[in-house]
This record gives C-alpha cells, structure tokens and sequence, in this order.
C-alpha cells in the first residue's frame, strides 16, 4: 500500500523552512484546494500529532534511506553502527523508534530513536539534538537512560536508550485494579523523576501516560519517564537557541497541556509540566481529564488553545457524579471501590490537590514537582496539606482523624459528665454555667487559633527543611537550599536525621564561605535536632558534633542559644556512661563560664573520666590528654564558684598532666597554658600570667592569619582553634579586670 497523497505533501512541505515558501508550494500543489491546504499547515505546527492523522502502514511510514552496514536505515535488519533494528516501536513528531539488538561489546536489547525521513529540516533536528542532550543529563531512577548517541552514515541523527518494556502508567493501574493509594504512591515517584529533570534544567512539556512507562522488577513497582522530545532547556549546556518554541507555535498533547504552553508563549517554566502532573493525577484518580477526547474532537488549533486557556477544570469529585453510572461502574471497579464512595474518597484534600496544581494562573500552583509529591504524602500520612486555605475546622478534623481514641475517650467523658447533671440543679446553675461556658469557648478558640498557626507554621518549615535535602541529594544547590533554611526556627525543625544531615551539610558549607551568623544558625538548629533523635544511644558520634555546634554558637550566634545548647546537651548525654562523650560534653558546655547547676549536671560525666583511667588503655596517648585538660576545665570553672582553693589546685594539675603527655595538638596545648595563666590570675601571679597571655595572643594570632580551614595545620579540626580564642578573650579580659 502507498503512502497517502495528504502524507506525501505533508512531507513535502516540511521540508520548507519559510512560511511564505511553504505556503506557495501548498497552493500550488493543492491546486486551490484551500481546505486540504489550511489542514496540511494546521498538521505542520502540531507535527508532533501528525501521524495520527494519516493512516498507512508502517513500511510507508518510515521511507528507507540508503545504509552501509547491510540493509536500509529505517528498515527491520538493518544495522546502524552497532545496532541491528528488530522491530519499529512507534514515532514521535519527528522521531522513529525502533526495538534494537546491540551487538557489541556487549549484547543487550535497547530502544533506538532516529530521525524520519523528510522530518530532517533544522528545526527538527535541533530539536532532536535537545532531547538527545536533556536525557544524557539525567541520572534517576525513573528517568529512562541515555546510553549511545550517533548519526547514521547518511547523517541522520539518532540516539540508543534503555529499553522500558512498560505500559502506560494509567493502563498499568487500571489493569492492576489498584487502589487509591497504591496511584498516589506511584504518582509521587514520577513527581520525583521530574523534579530531578527541573534540578538539571529540563521542562518536559509533553506529560501524559503514554511517557511514563511502568513495569514491575523485582517485585517493586518502577515507573519511567520518557520521550523528551520537545522538552525545553531551561540552563546548564543545552543549546537555548536549538529550544525556542516559534512564538504561538503549538506544541504538546492539548488533553495535558498547561493554558501558557497551549497559547505559545515563549516564557514556558516548570510550572507548566506541574499543570500537566496534575491532569496525570486527576486521570489517575478519576480515569478522565478535564478535557476528554469528546471536548477536542473536530476543533481547530485555535479553539484547542481557547478552551486549554478559558475552559474549566471542573472539581474532580464533582464531575465524576455527573457520569453515566455503567462508565462509573468501570471506573470505580478498577481502582477497588464501591462507585458510590469514590466521589466522597475524593472529596476535599485529593480535590484540593489536583486543583492547585491545575490553576490557570501558574503561580497560584505549587512552586515544584516536589512540593506537589509532598502535599500528597502529607495526604497519605493524614496530615494537613498546603492545598486549600486551612480553616480551623479543617484542621481541628485532621487533627481528630490522627487522634481518634484520645477524642473518643474524651467524648465519652463529656457525655458521662453532662449526663450526670440533675434537671433541679440546671435551672438553679443556668446563668451561671452560660457564661462559665462562655469563657471556655473563648479560652477554646484561642487555643484553636494558636494551634492552627502552629500546624500550618510546622508544616511549611517541613516543607521547606525536605526541599532543601532534594536541592543537596540531587544536585549542588546549595545556595538555594540555604535560602530555603534561612529563617527556620531551631525549635520548628524536624527532629530527622535527613533534617540533620541537612543543617550539617548547609552549617559547613557555609563555613567554607566564612558566613559565620549563617552558620552559626545552621549549627543551633543541628544541635536542637542531635539532642532530640536517637536518644536512647550512647552514640559518641553525635556528642563529637556538638563539640562544633557549641564552638559556633558560642562564637557567632546569640547568648541565649549557647545557654538553651548547653540544657539540652545535660538533659541528652547527662546519664552517659561513656568517658568519650563525658569528654566531649564537657569541653563543649563549658566554654564559658557555667553556673553551679550546670556544673553539678556535669560532675556525674568527669566522675566517669575520672574511672575510665583505671581501665586498661586502649585510646591513644592524644586522647587521654585532651580528657586530663576537660577534668582541669571542669575544676576551673568550679573553683572560680566554690572550694576555691582546692579546686584551683585540682584544676592546675590536670592541666600540668595533660601537658606533659606527648602532643601534637597546638590548640591543646594553648589550651592548657590559658587554664594555668587564668589560675595564676585567680592567685595573684599576675606579672606571670601577663607575660603568658601575651605569649599566647600572638601564637593564636598567627593562626587566624591563614585563610579559614576545616582542618588546622596540626591535623585538629576548625572547632579546636576556635574554642582556644574563647578561652583566650576570657583570659584578657580577667587580666583587664585585675587591674593591668
């Protein structure tokens, strides 16, 4: 069977890269068949959808070019490179793809996605070129891979992925009748993999079903995103000028398109792939979209565009009870419900959701993939979501959903005690009660309000915390992601490890840039959450941390927050029975002068020091002299308060001993000597402790002269020297005090 007259003209005229050009070559070979020349232009600018209107077989779909390598590009059993073409897969606007075996260095099936013939016009080819260099930037699990890129012997470009053997993602639920859940689930998954696309600079702008393929391994469900065909390169190395979209050009599936994609404008960001994530979802849970087939049937482009920008969504759970009841027989049996409960499983949250990442305007919608994929977990989990305006019924019902056997307890309680009341009694106590009740409800509605402002505050700092660790897992962004931090209360932030090793990678970071305010935050924050996660551990890990969250917040961050540290830090390793995290509380609570309760919450950690030195040795030389200098500071401090003299002396010698020991530590070092020069002050040897602090000041200057390090000189870490200049300003400033 030939090709089609249409088909052939068609390509004929793609070839033509002016419009006038193209249009004279229509009317000529139309011979003044205006409607068969308005419908091939009208097929040209959407030429992604193009074949769907032509109907001929696949041999003529996809003309052989002449090959070298043993048969016809384009023709099942020729090779390209080293590829054998197997099967064809399917084509795209302006791509073919095939199933292909390749055969060396190693033998494996792949898809393969070449050019068609008479669709190599610049344009196209750019374009092409745009979705062979976005795919080779991704690297996720739900993406498919780029794994060869080439040109055939006729030039022709062509690019190899991994096969995705899927089906449709909406195919594969339907099919698997699986439920409500089970979609949201899997639909976070592909939120993620498009998300990872926007980190790397990429919009898809072609979001439907039939990209994203599901398949089962290994017994987990995977998705994959493909065919970015006509994506849009939005930084890094792409070639911008290969992704301009001619303006009012129309490209895309208009059933998924976002209302600024549909009207082609130039200014196309990653809230138009939102919009198309949101029509996915609302198939997903109610096997339509809001625009159907019926709605685009026999339309012109430019009624297309009017009703993709003007025409309403509709609430889902609403428009499915206007369905035929056999349709939502169907719909409802696929995805494990009875038909007359999914429109109210709907209902609400899920409504909201797919709303806001539906709105016409794009910046009502959610800001990332990600915090779309987020407000559905917070869905799955019963918590509040970000999608709808939260009023204080909304979120006293979330709140009793989370916590139904505390309410029903209370309930009963209530109904027990009113019961209770005596009729003669209520007309005596009527007034009286009303305005008791009165000023309950008051009292209530405060709290109510408080707490709303409350959950809503702690949702968005969890929000913001979780998209700061995507910015840092997926890419180096961690300018952006220190944005996100800035501002978190330390009391708000999430008591995780992922919230923590988002404080610590963005408090070093910071470091590195010599912001000490901003790290200084950063490490207050890290240290509210160590001292809250994994508290039943006597884990020296975590007290080694705050050794550098003390340091920084002693040092740059407020008073007070050293003060709520050095609390928190007692109430979590007080009990320890560890000698190394004794050590480590100690030196990092006692950088400043301590009050006698603080000092009698540490003395159980220096009595554990103090036993572990009747123990066989088993740490190094270096270790046991920094515990000697944490049992001198621990006797400095409490013989400035009490048993002065004693004390004094208890604190010389641990200092001495810890000296003695071999070093190779210059800030242990110092710091013993400031420990000695501070008692010489406290016994009046001030002459002697003059001319060691003066010493001393100019050796801890010489540090500070080098640019920032993370590790000093003498192999210890940035906390040390720092700790070392407290300690140093303290004793300059008891000198001062001694009338020098």
């Amino acid at each position: 069977m030939e090709p089609s007259v249409d088909k052939l003209l068609f390509i004929a005229a793609s070839a033509f890269v002016s419009p006038a050009d193209r249009r004279a070559f229509l009317e000529f070979a139309c011979h003044g068949d205006k409607g068969l020349c308005d419908l091939i232009e009208e097929l040209l600018e959407i030429d992604r959808d193009a074949e769907e209107f032509f109907e001929f077989p696949p041999a003529a779909a996809s003309p052989a070019l002449p090959g070298s390598d043993g048969g016809e590009e384009g023709s099942v059993g020729a090779r390209i490179g080293p590829y054998r073409l197997m099967d064809r897969l399917g084509a795209g606007g302006c791509g073919v793809v095939y199933l292909a075996e390749q055969q060396e260095p190693v033998k494996r099936k792949v898809a393969l996605k070449i050019i068609r013939l008479g669709m190599d016009t610049e344009n196209v080819i750019a374009r092409f070129n745009i979705e062979r260099a976005a795919l080779a930037l991704m690297d996720h699990p739900n993406i498919a891979r780029v794994l060869d890129a080439g040109a055939t012997a006729s030039g022709r470009p062509y690019f190899v992925m991994e096969l995705v053997d899927g089906e449709k993602i909406t195919e594969f639920c339907d099919r698997k009748r699986l439920g409500l859940r089970q979609r949201l689930e899997l639909f976070i998954l592909v939120c993620e993999a498009i998300q990872h696309a926007h980190q790397k600079g990429v919009i898809h702008r072609d979001i439907k079903p039939s990209n994203v393929l599901v398949r089962e391994h290994d017994g987990r469900t995977v998705p994959k995103v493909i065919d970015f065909g006509i994506a849009k390169a939005t930084a890094g190395d792409l070639d911008a000028e290969g992704t301009v979209t001619n303006p009012g050009q129309f490209i895309g599936t208009p059933a998924y398109m976002s209302p600024e994609q549909a009207a082609g404008g130039v200014d196309i960001d990653t809230r138009s792939d939102i919009y198309s994530l949101g029509t996915l979802l609302c198939e997903l849970l109610t096997g339509r979209t809001p625009l159907t087939p019926e709605h685009l049937n026999d339309r012109g482009v430019e009624e297309i565009r009017t009703l993709v920008r003007d025409g309403e969504t509709g609430v889902p759970s609403v428009r499915l009870r206007g369905i035929p009841a056999d349709e939502m027989t169907v719909i409802a049996n696929q995805r494990g419900v009875e038909p007359q409960r999914l429109p109210a499983l709907l209902a609400g949250d899920l409504d909201w959701i797919v709303m806001k990442a539906m709105e016409k305007e794009r910046h009502r919608r959610y800001g990332t993939a990600n915090g779309l994929a987020m407000d559905v977990q917070r869905f799955l989990r019963e918590e509040a979501v970000l999608a709808r305006p939260p009023s204080r019924r909304y979120l006293l019902t979330k709140l009793v959903r989370r916590n139904r056997i505390t309410f029903a307890a209370g309930s009963i309680a209530l109904f027990g005690l009113l019961g209770g009341l005596g009729l003669s009694t209520w007309l005596f106590v009527r007034e009286k009660a009303a305005r008791e009740e009165q000023a309950r409800l008051r009292v209530v509605a405060e709290e109510a309000r408080a707490s709303e402002v409350s959950l809503l505050e702690d949702a968005k700092v969890v929000d913001r915390v979780a998209q700061a660790a995507v910015l840092l897992r997926y890419s180096n962004m961690e300018s952006a992601a220190d944005e996100l931090l800035a501002g978190v209360s330390a009391e708000k932030v999430p008591r995780s490890l992922e919230a923590a090793n988002t404080f610590r990678t963005m408090a070093n970071w910071n470091l590195g840039r010599e912001q000490w305010r901003a790290a200084a935050e950063r490490f207050n924050s890290l240290g509210h959450v160590l001292t809250s996660v994994d508290i039943s551990a006597d884990r020296e890990g975590i007290s080694f941390d705050m050794l550098s969250v003390a340091t920084a917040v002693s040092e740059w961050g407020e008073p007070e927050e050293y003060e709520r540290l050095r609390t928190l830090m007692l109430e979590r390793f007080g009990n320890s029975a560890n000698p190394i995290v004794a050590e480590h509380v100690i030196k990092a609570t006692l950088l400043k002068p301590a009050t006698q309760e603080i000092l009698e919450g540490l003395r159980p950690l220096a009595t554990v020091i103090q036993g572990s030195f009747s123990e066989p040795r088993t740490e190094t030389e270096h270790l046991i002299a920094w515990r000697h200098f944490s049992l001198a500071l621990m006797a400095f401090r409490e013989g400035r308060l009490k048993n002065r003299e004693s004390r004094l002396e208890d604190a010389a010698a641990w200092a001495r001993s810890s000296l003695a020991m071999a070093t190779n530590s210059e800030p242990r070092t110092v710091s013993n000597r400031l420990i000695l020069a501070m008692i010489d002050l406290e016994q009046g040897r001030t002459a002697h402790a003059r001319a060691t602090l003066e010493e001393l000041r100019g050796e801890v200057d010489d540090w500070f002269e080098l640019p920032f390090q993370v590790i000093n000189r003498d192999g210890t870490l940035w906390y040390n020297q720092r700790a070392v200049l407290i300690l140093l300003r303290e004793a300059e400033k008891m000198l001062a005090e001694k009338g020098s």
